[in-house]
């Protein structure tokens, strides 16, 4: 079951080109609230992972690929990645990424995302990452420890923040690390 393609839905927010690289959060954001919503206890793992909600455990991820053809659009993929878990609805995840990114795109076209393309879920977002608040390691994308702290926040463009033991904040990228609980 690991790497297996749970659900998958193509998506076209009338939004602009830039707001694209918001997309990620918000489908995350909608799948996690979806299955909530289900009884399921997950959460968000920065950035774009379903994690549950006790062991902070990685179950599934959110994969997001756009592009063009005759305008923009997006393919958001849920899959699984552990072995043996239940899998997740396939509707329920449909339903909850699509709600969500309608949402959103409603609200970047108020005029709700100029300060940053994640600003109008951030809150909803932040409110759902278990590992907030906690003591984190973030790592280097071939594996290596990169620092250690306090998983301290999210900004208006995704990026997290680690607050490390002498105080200095580190921000990433989601290209740049990824973070486990420490």
């Amino acid at each position: 079951m690991s790497g297996e393609v749970l659900a998958s839905v193509e998506l076209r927010p009338a939004v602009p080109m830039g707001a694209y690289h918001a997309l990620g959060y918000v489908c995350v954001l909608g799948a996690v609230e979806a299955l909530r919503a289900q009884e399921y206890d997950v959460g968000i793992g920065w950035p774009f992972s379903i994690v549950d909600a006790q062991t902070y455990a990685a179950l599934a991820e959110v994969r997001v690929r756009a592009g063009y053809d005759e305008g923009m659009f997006a393919r958001c993929e849920v899959v699984a990645l552990q072995e043996g878990a239940a899998p997740f609805p396939a509707d329920v995840l449909v339903a909850g990424v699509t709600s969500r990114v309608d949402a959103w795109a409603s609200d970047v076209a108020a005029g709700r995302a100029k300060a940053g393309p994640v600003a109008p879920v951030l809150s909803d977002y932040f409110d759902l990452v278990p590992l907030l608040g906690r003591p984190v390691r973030a790592f280097y994308p071939n594996g290596r420890v990169m620092a250690q702290g306090t998983f301290a926040g999210i900004d208006i463009w995704g990026r997290a923040t680690l607050r490390t033991g002498d105080g200095r904040e580190l921000e990433f990228a989601p290209e740049q690390a990824s973070i486990a609980s420490a």
